[in-house]
């Protein structure tokens, strides 16, 4: 299984967990009701924090890191964005590895939450969560470090041949 997170699913879980427990608020009582909410709220909590630890039982397999060496490198003109959704337990991952590399490398970094937000998802084409997002080249779901640092190496050649065919272009005229 790609580990990813669906955004159809991230919108199953913020719609589910209410409407089951008004379901159940209709049905028995309010307090019933509640007790669902709070159950399915704690749960999601729950799920994200452990996921780590999870992951090999529900189908996404390991989700381990593997650490990059010290590099001499730096990205400090590169903008690197991640957008993620509340729920999944990919995204946080991604992030701690951005923050771990961003701390290295001096690259900025923007995170958007997109569970909400139609305009971003649409704009971008969205449909699975994480989503790192470097010069116009989009790597969408769990990375490791390493590959990570190997997406943002391409950006950053990118940017720089850009760069360098802009000021080519320049010189001609």
């Amino acid at each position: 299984m790609k580990q990813q997170c669906y955004l159809a699913n991230v919108w199953l879980t913020w719609v589910g967990v209410p409407v089951v427990a008004i379901l159940i608020g209709l049905k028995t009582n309010w307090l019933g009701g509640f007790v669902v909410m709070a159950v399915g709220i704690v749960a999601q909590i729950v799920y994200v924090s452990w996921f780590p630890r999870l992951s090999r039982w529900v189908g996404y397999g390991s989700v381990a890191d593997q650490p990059v060496r010290k590099t001499e490198a730096t990205f400090a003109s590169l903008t690197v964005t991640l957008y993620t959704a509340s729920v999944c337990p990919l995204c946080p991952l991604v992030r701690k590895r951005l923050l771990d590399l961003k701390a290295g490398l001096g690259f900025q970094l923007r995170e958007f939450d997109v569970t909400f937000r139609l305009d971003l998802i649409l704009s971008k084409g969205l449909k699975a969560v994480p989503v790192v997002e470097a010069n116009g080249r989009y790597k969408t779901g769990n990375a490791t470090s390493g590959e990570l640092l190997a997406f943002l190496n391409e950006a950053q050649n990118l940017q720089a041949r850009e760069a360098g065919l802009a000021r080519q272009f320049c010189k001609l005229q």
